[in-house]
């Protein structure tokens, strides 16, 4: 088990500090490396510009980026995204208007430093007074959607200290704060342009905001004052324009790339996507997207024969956990693709954990056989999915099947989401089969739905193990990676013996492009605007 106390020895971390602890610096230094090799009549060859049509699954509710949240996966409108700080192809916090930061020893004082000459669309400067004023409105009810306050809610003070220097003071230590600060969670606006931003928002992204039509079209142009640059000092983006055109269903998507409708999806059913890269690697490029998400069933463990106090409550989640057969919705739900869960993050995550313990092996007679023991055979489950997500509400079914053969006695129905969360603030329901996006801090994954006190594990399922409350807790208060991960996998390994969350599956897309469209590579975990990649520097070629 991992020693539960909260490193404070290790003085001020500067920015410098923390690249060298986890992986973005190495990464950035070979990318700028290789690029820097380049012969320069390679570079001057490159072409810039065009105009990319992308075609993604959802769009935004609204145009005010505090109010509404634009996801950065799967949303057009994510391309004129800018923040304090940025994300990298391996999900890795990295520099951006924040060029340079301290945190202090108590972990309670983060200092950053604003990097001169950045704008906002309007020419504006991005500068602490602007950023602080961003802060203050995201903190506030009337202004912000609370998806956004929530990353807020330790923040006790905010100082523009000078035009480049911001500081944030925290209510208590945080060794996990500079998450809330990166483009998503928080985008940034143009103060003086407030009173326009639900028709024409003003950001400090790469691209800037044209014109909306929601599940129709999206039209955003290169940023010509961007700030970032690649190694060769020319400015980014390379693109001139990018159009979005969300379509919620995946053959009118792919039907869309292969007709020339559009240049870019982000996803494909995953019954195409085998066949496609077998015999369109002629005419299109793919990318793998390994984990966009976790699927998990949520067990409802408040009240009934599962519930947290229920004398037989643990065994009776633990005959529903044996009935689950993972690789079975490896192949009918996914395809093959991606991989089976034991925990929240991947292997292809830089926070995977190996050695988490605990996982119930799939053995319905074993489920059998503690349900006769408890003289519980055809204890009845609700099966619940949302009907957004057909991969949610296709695992139910097969979780029904499953169910169903371990002895349970098995419903199983779909809902929209407003008829879900009246569902789980009644608890009614047994098992839900959900997923939750991919959480580059992973304090977001635990903090949230696994911790006793978390929102959505007091909303949904009512787990509680006091052991792993303590080391979630300790955990935001550690820097180092190594021992907090050795902290989390203690946690999953809780979590996998108390059953009250059942890890399944990676969330993976297959993203697919035509030939013309040069040097494009998404986030491992799907987002497109990122450091020194996505449509950054991507660019058509004819």
């Amino acid at each position: 088990m991992s020693k539960l106390k909260i490193s404070n020895s290790f003085g001020q971390q500067t920015r410098r500090e923390f690249l060298a602890t986890t992986s973005a610096g190495m990464a950035a230094a070979a990318g700028a490396a290789a690029t820097a090799s380049m012969p320069g009549a390679a570079l001057a060859a490159k072409k810039k510009g065009g105009t990319l049509r992308f075609s993604t699954r959802a769009d935004a509710r609204g145009l005010d980026p505090q109010r509404n949240v634009i996801y950065y996966v799967s949303h057009p409108l994510a391309a004129t995204s800018g923040g304090l700080l940025d994300i990298d192809e391996n999900m890795d916090i990295v520099p951006a208007i924040g060029e340079e930061w301290t945190v202090s020893d108590d972990m309670k004082t983060y200092t950053f430093k604003i990097r001169k000459g950045v704008t906002f669309h309007n020419g504006a400067d991005v500068d602490a007074p602007a950023i602080k004023w961003n802060y203050d409105r995201v903190r506030d009810p009337k202004t912000s959607h609370s998806f956004h306050r929530s990353f807020f809610k330790l923040v006790k003070e905010i100082t523009a200290v000078d035009k480049h220097t911001l500081r944030i003071e925290l209510e208590s230590p945080s060794a996990v704060f500079l998450a809330s600060v990166t483009y998503y969670p928080v985008n940034l606006i143009a103060p003086n342009s407030v009173g326009q931003v639900d028709t024409h928002p003003i950001g400090c992204g790469p691209f800037k905001f044209v014109s909306w039509k929601r599940y129709a079209k999206t039209e955003m142009v290169r940023f010509e004052n961007f700030w970032q640059t690649d190694a060769a000092g020319n400015s980014l983006p390379y693109l001139d324009a990018i159009e979005g055109y969300p379509k919620k269903e995946d053959k009118v998507r792919l039907t869309a790339l292969r007709t020339g409708e559009v240049d870019l999806i982000e996803n494909m059913s995953y019954a195409d996507a085998a066949n496609f890269k077998k015999t369109q690697t002629a005419n299109y490029n793919t990318w793998d997207i390994p984990q966009v998400g976790a699927g998990y069933l949520a067990v409802q463990s408040k009240k009934g024969p599962f519930a947290m106090d229920a004398a037989d409550g643990k065994l009776m989640r633990q005959a529903l956990s044996h009935a689950i057969d993972k690789e079975a919705i490896h192949q009918a739900i996914f395809n093959g693709l991606s991989e089976s869960l034991n925990g929240f993050f991947s292997s292809s995550s830089t926070w995977h954990m190996p050695d988490i313990k605990n996982v119930k092996e799939y053995d319905p007679e074993k489920s059998k056989a503690i349900l006769r023991k408890l003289n519980a055979m055809n204890t009845p489950v609700a099966v619940v999915a949302r009907q957004a997500y057909a991969y949610m509400h296709q695992t139910g079914e097969i979780v029904y099947s499953m169910l169903e053969e371990a002895g349970f006695k098995v419903t199983n129905e779909v809902f929209d989401n407003p008829v879900l969360r009246k569902k789980y603030k009644k608890a009614d329901y047994g098992v839900d089969s959900t997923a939750n996006s991919y959480r580059f801090e992973p304090d977001q994954w635990y903090s949230v739905n696994v911790l006793s006190t978390g929102p959505s594990t007091k909303l949904r399922t009512g787990y509680k193990n006091e052991a792993a409350d303590k080391l979630i807790v300790a955990a935001r208060q550690t820097r180092d990676k190594q021992v907090r991960m050795e902290m989390y996998t203690d946690v999953e390994s809780m979590v996998n013996d108390d059953c009250a969350l059942i890890y399944t599956h990676g969330i993976p897309l297959t993203s697919a492009a035509t030939k013309k469209l040069k040097d494009y590579k998404p986030a491992f975990a799907g987002p497109f605007n990122i450091s020194n990649g996505g449509v950054r520097v991507a660019y058509m070629d004819g």
